[in-house]
């Protein structure tokens, strides 16, 4: 009975072993396949983008929120000064896309900010509703495409209004709407 004992401990052992090792090996190929499920855009998991935002996918596409200044120039095709700040931002990708985003610009770069507005997207248009609350704002002007017309008098891809104006202290704000259409 003692050598029944003797033989059944190394197989239960051996059991366990198998059971752990065969529990980890699962572990850690889920381990890897949670890290990079969010960049082969498997919903609801979590991805960083190429320029840093941090990004969720959702069954029809992915979200980006907060946006940094790096994907708020490629997603909207402008030159920004680097020391630009986003106060909020997001960009949301389905079919379609929408980016939405508020930026400050410190008074020492306001004319640059205004400059690479004016060449991404034309001249201002006087008496046009803004995006941007105007209150308190000087040299209030807003960039818009309702005509969907291009300056080559091709129709555009995308709808944008753009509102920006000066603050006392000479910060540019900026509201930044555009979508897919």
């Amino acid at each position: 009975m003692l050598s029944n004992v003797a033989e059944r401990q190394p197989k239960a052992i051996r059991i366990i072993a198998g059971t752990m090792a065969m529990a980890a090996f699962v572990i850690i190929a889920l381990a890897i396949v949670a890290q990079y499920a969010g960049g082969w855009g498997v919903p609801y998991f979590r991805f960083t983008s190429d320029r840093g935002s941090p990004c969720r996918n959702n069954l029809t596409g992915y979200t980006c929120s907060p946006l940094t200044l790096a994907d708020l120039e490629f997603y909207a095709d402008i030159d920004l000064p680097d020391n630009s700040k986003i106060i909020s931002g997001s960009y949301v990708a389905t079919h379609d896309y929408q980016l939405d985003a508020q930026v400050e610009v410190p008074p020492a770069s306001a004319k640059q900010a205004l400059a690479g507005l004016k060449d991404a997207y034309g001249a201002c248009h006087p008496n046009h509703p803004s995006t941007l609350n105007a209150t308190g704002l000087r040299e209030v002007c807003v960039l818009a495409n309702d005509d969907t017309l291009t300056k080559g008098g091709d129709l555009s891809s995308r709808l944008y209004a753009i509102g920006t104006g000066l603050r006392a202290d000479g910060t540019r704000l900026i509201a930044l709407t555009m979508k897919s259409r």
